[in-house]
């Protein structure tokens, strides 16, 4: 089990860090939340077998490299898709579906000059989320820039 001041080290390198503890207390385990490209790759291996699929996710997210049972690990892995889902739901427009997640990558590279692929799950809903509401609004003001030249132009 990791100390305190391990445990905040993880925070500043990771941002959330998720304690996952089985039911009797005996087994702890510290996760990051996945990256885009992990979820990516959990997204793939979870068409062909989703059980090797959610351990891959456990797998990938895991800060201590200790072994764990398989029915924990199961557990675990399916509490970081739930958080997933949670974080992928936001008021803007809906989840984009499987097609539409390298246009979503593409407006937060171009928003805001990251790597979407090395994001959290959290922070890359996050981040779309205000691209898309920068693009709504560039695109209000582009077109009342237009009624504003329209209106000027044919008013004589």
């Amino acid at each position: 089990m990791l100390d305190e001041t391990a445990i905040q080290n993880l925070k500043e390198k990771y941002g959330a860090v998720l304690k996952f503890t089985s039911d009797d207390l005996s087994i702890t385990a510290y996760c990051k939340k996945p990256s885009f490209s992990s979820f990516l790759k959990y997204q793939n291996k979870y068409k062909d077998n989703p059980h090797e699929a959610i351990l891959f996710l456990f797998k990938e997210c895991l800060l201590d490299k200790e072994n764990y049972d398989e029915e924990f690990m199961l557990s675990a892995g399916n509490s970081i898709v739930a958080m997933i889902k949670n974080d992928s739901e936001f008021s803007i427009d809906a989840t984009p579906k499987k097609d539409e997640f390298k246009k979503s990558a593409a407006l937060i590279r171009n928003a805001f000059s990251v790597d979407p692929y090395k994001l959290p799950m959290d922070e890359f809903y996050k981040l779309l989320e205000e691209a898309l509401w920068l693009q709504k609004h560039t695109e209000i003001r582009m077109e009342n820039t237009l009624i504003n030249a329209f209106a000027k132009t044919f008013s004589n």
